[in-house]
């Protein structure tokens, strides 16, 4: 009986430490931002790039249901600028942030970054590529109760690859029409410093994330009373390796496991609109395999 009573009091205090674990859904919110906010910033930069002077945007906002753990609704935009001269070749520079708010209405993550990068786009045998590669630093911010998570305030560095290749599969009567194919690709590399959670009273060492996508694209080009179009429909497939939180407090370091924000799958309608040295807009609805809903708009502009 003794023995039992000796190993009951034992066990508080490591149930204790464990209650005090923090929650690694709102802590794994930047991973899913940065890879969202990186996407915008590389491929905009290429829907954008034209030679001479130019200017792109992007705008986003839905909803994300990952598999075990609490859903989010997810907003984020941002602008590129840059020139692009004869040869191919674009410096750009850009700036994004995104936010996350959990359905607990408690935590709410934000990210806010600017971007350098350069681009570089080409033509053969009726390919059409492009690829950018840009770096930036992210100022990242979770906010919730004291009793939740509490606040946390830290730096990162963000580095991004995107490519692209488009090919007509079948001209049209008309020049610029009939039915072609998008391939895109990003991997987005976000490392953030230590950082204090001022609600728990712990701290979460450094750590990084890699996020992958693959986006495929199907459209048909025409026009219709001078106006260029392009309806298509695409499929998206998402991966990526999360570093686990190294959480300590009291002396003691406790590994917590990241919640998987960045694997699923998506389907996309959407619609270009205009093109060339004209303003262009780009459309998109979304749906992932949760069921979560989202909208997107690009626009672009060439001076």
């Amino acid at each position: 009986m003794k023995f039992l009573i000796l190993a009951g009091l034992l066990a508080l205090p490591l149930a204790a430490g464990a209650q005090t674990l923090p929650d690694p859904a709102p802590l794994s919110q930047m991973d899913l931002l940065a890879r969202d906010i990186g996407r915008g910033i590389g491929q905009t930069a290429l829907d954008a790039r034209q030679q001479g002077a130019f200017a792109g945007g992007f705008l986003a906002r839905g909803e994300v249901s990952p598999s075990g753990a609490q859903d989010s609704t997810l907003s984020d935009r941002g602008l590129v600028t840059g020139w692009g001269f004869a040869n191919g070749v674009t410096p750009f520079i850009g700036y994004a942030q995104g936010r996350s708010e959990l359905e607990d209405d408690l935590h709410e993550a934000r990210i806010r970054s600017y971007f350098l990068g350069a681009a570089y786009a080409g033509q053969r045998a009726g390919l059409h590529y492009g690829a950018a590669v840009f770096v930036g630093r992210t100022h990242n911010k979770l906010s919730s109760p004291g009793f939740a998570t509490g606040s946390a305030d830290h730096d990162g560095r963000l580095l991004g690859l995107s490519l692209r290749a488009d090919r007509m599969l079948r001209q049209g009567m008309t020049p610029g029409t009939g039915l072609d194919l998008r391939v895109a690709a990003d991997v987005i590399h976000h490392q953030t410093r230590d950082y204090a959670l001022n609600g728990l009273q712990g701290r979460v060492d450094d750590r990084a994330s890699t996020a992958t996508a693959l986006h495929v694209e199907l459209g048909a080009p025409m026009r219709h009373y001078g106006l260029a179009l392009r309806p298509y429909a695409a499929w998206e497939a998402f991966g990526g390796q999360q570093d686990s939180f190294d959480y300590a407090k009291d002396g003691l370091s406790r590994p917590v496991e990241a919640t998987d924000l960045l694997s699923g799958h998506r389907l996309a309608l959407g619609l270009d609109l205009g093109g060339g040295a004209h303003p262009a807009a780009r459309i998109e609805a979304r749906q992932d395999s949760g069921g979560a809903l989202g909208l997107a708009v690009t626009v672009r502009y060439g001076f």
